[in-house]
């Protein structure tokens, strides 16, 4: 069963506010449009990766897509881990591009897209880490020792062509394209058939998973050095992108389209979420959303039902949980980048 199903992640939710609010002429940054297409092009591949095991028996298993831990001061990320009550699964998804070809000797990937190579740490050792960081996650939260651990790295395109140019044997064991995982999980199954974990234990490790999951929120004003000079301000159409809506007794109507719609605000709030902070005050929303009203701002904020702290002039609300966030986003001029990935 799937206990925690994936959700756009913040990294993208980000980057899509933020090319929504950036002012235009800031838009054609080759490092931001780059980093928002890789990010894009991650996620798709974690998609396929569910969707391939949306389709395999669940009886027995625990399926989490996407977890964030911490162990020893540092996170690390797992993009699906699958228990049972005989081993552990820790797979990651790659969505690389044209030809990939694996170097056991330095254990690095080169990838040949045209005439252009990139090189990539070996994603095994990034697996083989995973592997070991969760293992001491497990002593550390739960402490639990020596549950069989298996890791593999899925490549989600089929036409990715890859290459083991010292014949590893051990690279096709554990890094192969997505149609493989099912045949794999089969042989996991044969392979481990003593249940070492206890329903009990299992809802321990489930409840702990749950509870210790921190996704990671990317500052992107401060990693491309942006200022407020630089983002609009205002509520925008999610029909044609103008700027900026104007409020009609209880709906908003663009200025361009005259298109009309009721629930505008809710998108621009939760952008100033994702760029700026996880709290907004009534002054603070007035400032983004450009209006003078503290009374409809008030009720705008209200509306969305966000988690309250304080009162009165100190009233602080909430950001709402990343499950909560439109997992459909408007983002302008980018119908080309997402055409090439």
């Amino acid at each position: 069963m799937i206990r925690k199903k994936r959700v756009k992640p913040y990294d993208l939710l980000c980057y899509e506010a933020l090319f929504r609010r950036l002012k235009e002429k800031y838009r054609d940054n080759k490092t931001l449009n780059k980093e928002y297409v890789n990010n894009l092009a991650g996620y798709r591949g974690e998609q396929t990766l569910d969707y391939k095991l949306s389709i395999y028996p669940q009886k027995g298993l625990y399926v989490y897509q996407g977890l964030r831990l911490k162990v020893n001061n540092h996170f690390f990320q797992i993009d699906t881990l699958i228990l049972s009550s005989k081993f552990i699964l820790l797979v990651e998804s790659k969505n690389y591009k044209g030809q990939v070809k694996y170097h056991s000797d330095s254990d690095q990937l080169i990838r040949t897209i045209g005439k252009n190579e990139d090189g990539f740490q070996s994603p095994l050792l990034q697996v083989q880490s995973h592997e070991m960081q969760f293992s001491s996650w497990l002593q550390q939260h739960l402490s639990l020792h020596a549950i069989p651990t298996e890791s593999y790295v899925v490549i989600s395109d089929p036409a990715t062509i890859l290459q083991n140019s010292q014949n590893d044997p051990a690279f096709y064991e554990k890094m192969f394209h997505v149609d493989k995982l099912l045949p794999k999980l089969d042989e996991l199954k044969i392979k481990y058939t003593r249940n070492l974990l206890s329903k009990q234990v299992m809802h321990s490790i489930d409840e702990k998973l749950l509870q210790q999951d921190v996704p990671r929120q990317p500052d992107l004003l401060k990693q491309y050095n942006l200022t407020n000079d630089h983002v609009i301000k205002g509520i925008q159409c999610n029909n044609c992108g103008a700027f900026p809506m104007k409020k009609s007794l209880k709906k908003w109507q663009c200025t361009s389209c005259l298109h009309v719609d009721f629930k505008a605000h809710e998108r621009a709030l939760l952008d100033y979420f994702l760029l700026y902070q996880p709290t907004i005050t009534n002054n603070q929303a007035r400032e983004f959303l450009q209006i003078g009203s503290e009374k409809t701002a008030y009720t705008l904020l209200k509306s969305m039902d966000l988690r309250e702290t304080g009162k009165n002039k100190a009233r602080v609300y909430h950001a709402p949980p990343l499950e909560n966030y439109p997992q459909h986003s408007f983002v302008p001029n980018k119908k080309k980048a997402v055409m090439e990935i």
